[in-house]
């Protein structure tokens, strides 16, 4: 797949066609994934473009994570999520925060649920209404993960639906994180 140049000059690739570039290489080919998202961070820089910068950290994060990387990982995460949060771009900063718990540098609730962070992840995913295709999605996971993963959780937990599920979250004090709550697929 080829992507066009979203701004500037065609032949020079600006830092959202780096990024962008970037993320839809990352599953085939992670090494060169994290070379385009970090020319696309110093592209983000250099443009003084903090939007992008934050975008492009976040990407550069979640392919170090997925290459086991956690540290580096999470240290960009937090720079990400500074920059997110400062802007106003809740969306963006809430992936940092799911990522970092993903990275499992920082126990959160994982000691007094027992979860694993990817669980943790999922779970509040789930709690917030996101499908099983959703969290897949959101979490760069498949689908058949997260089944398994839902199912880890409800075994852990001693409980067998996602309003049980948001429930126990709500009752440790955890966030749920995820769409309206209107889902309703499964799969």
């Amino acid at each position: 797949m080829r992507v066009v140049a979203v701004s500037g000059d065609p032949g020079r690739p600006g830092p959202v066609r780096a990024r962008l570039e970037g993320l839809l290489g990352a599953r085939n080919v992670p090494t060169g994934a994290e070379i385009r998202l970090a020319r696309a961070l110093e592209l983000a820089r250099d443009a003084a473009d903090p939007l992008e910068e934050g975008r492009a950290l976040l990407g550069l994060a979640m392919v170090l994570r997925r290459t086991g990387r956690r540290r580096a990982a999470a240290d960009r995460l937090r720079a990400a999520y500074e920059v997110l949060d400062r802007l106003g771009a809740r969306p963006l900063a809430e992936s940092c925060v799911r990522e970092l718990d993903a990275c499992g540098t920082e126990p959160p609730g994982t000691v007094r649920l027992g979860l694993t962070p990817q669980e943790l992840s999922a779970a509040r995913l789930a709690a917030g209404g996101l499908t099983n295709r959703q969290i897949a999605r959101e979490l760069l996971i498949s689908v058949r993960t997260v089944e398994y993963h839902i199912g880890k959780i409800y075994t852990k937990l001693g409980i067998g639906s996602r309003v049980a599920l948001a429930a126990r979250l709500a009752a440790s004090g955890e966030e749920t994180r995820g769409g309206d709550g209107a889902g309703g697929e499964t799969r």
